[in-house]
């Protein structure tokens, strides 16, 4: 609600509109909102803040318009935010293998880190995938059952470097947080209770800092950093898009950034006239 107001409020300083006069509604026309989406975006403001303003102010004139205070509903249909996709970022396959193998072990805590790590990398799950999970999803198993975003159902698998993490968390590392009988979830808190999405969030953030190039990461880094690995390493899009859970392929595709270097390698490798050293460095 409080967004809403402060859009709305926002809007009419820069259409110069007067909430209170009525009559001066109607001067939010579509010309006149048009140069305000264009000059929000030259401001650099992200779609996302775009696309929110315009809808506040969309629902605030059918609400206008509801009230008799509007005589006439602007036509703002077809106008929209233009949309764009950010690269993902993700950490590199060495700082990644730094960062899960230089772990220092000193408590429970750390062990619990230390399997939180391994099962973001080798996953690919959300963080709330990931803090929903109980003891018995994962004891003992290399392929785990999770519900992800419209309760989908998927399978995901572990490697055996995170099953080994988990099953030594549990062995030493959990009995000495679990304060609460019957307690099931599998990560938890310094006082028996359920891990939250934010405290994976500063655990993976802490944990990379040193390890990787990015000012900050978190459990979603991670995931971008699974998925960028495996289509690295030749898995196939559509391997990729079940194992993250996407609804559509092309969701998956933003994952297809690999380095130039990296395509070069592998045309060379699977192109036989690649092969053939004719030109000496030539660039693909």
């Amino acid at each position: 609600m409080r967004a809403y107001v402060r859009d709305v409020a926002q809007a009419a300083r820069d259409l110069e509109i007067d909430l209170n006069d009525a009559s001066t509604l109607q001067l939010a026309g579509r010309a006149g909102v048009r140069r305000w989406l264009a000059r929000m975006r030259t401001a650099g403001l992200a779609p996302s803040t775009v696309g929110r303003r315009l809808a506040s102010l969309r629902s605030f004139l059918k609400w206008a318009l509801s009230r008799g205070y509007l005589q006439e509903m602007p036509s703002l249909d077809g106008l929209s935010p233009g949309r764009y996709r950010r690269l993902p970022k993700f950490l590199t396959q060495t700082e990644t293998l730094r960062m899960l193998d230089d772990r220092v072990i000193e408590g429970p805590s750390d062990l619990r880190d230390a399997a939180i790590l391994e099962m973001l990398y080798a996953t690919g799950l959300r963080v709330s995938e990931l803090v929903a999970l109980d003891v018995d999803d994962v004891r003992g198993r290399s392929a785990i059952r999770v519900i992800g975003k419209g309760d989908k159902e998927r399978v995901v698998l572990t490697t055996r470097a995170a099953q080994d993490a988990v099953e030594r968390y549990l062995a030493e590392g959990r009995p000495h947080l679990a304060r609460k009988a019957g307690e099931q979830a599998l990560f938890l808190n310094r006082l028996g209770g359920r891990l939250t999405e934010r405290s994976v969030r500063r655990i993976v953030d802490r944990s990379t800092r040193g390890y990787c190039s990015l000012p900050h990461a978190g459990p979603h880094t991670l995931r971008h950093t699974f998925a960028t690995h495996l289509l690295e390493n030749g898995a196939d899009l559509r391997t990729v898009q079940e194992l993250l859970g996407h609804a559509d392929l092309s969701t998956t595709q933003i994952y297809t950034h690999v380095t130039r270097d990296h395509l070069r390698e592998i045309y060379r490798r699977a192109h036989p006239r690649a092969r053939l050293k004719t030109r000496k460095d030539e660039e693909i």
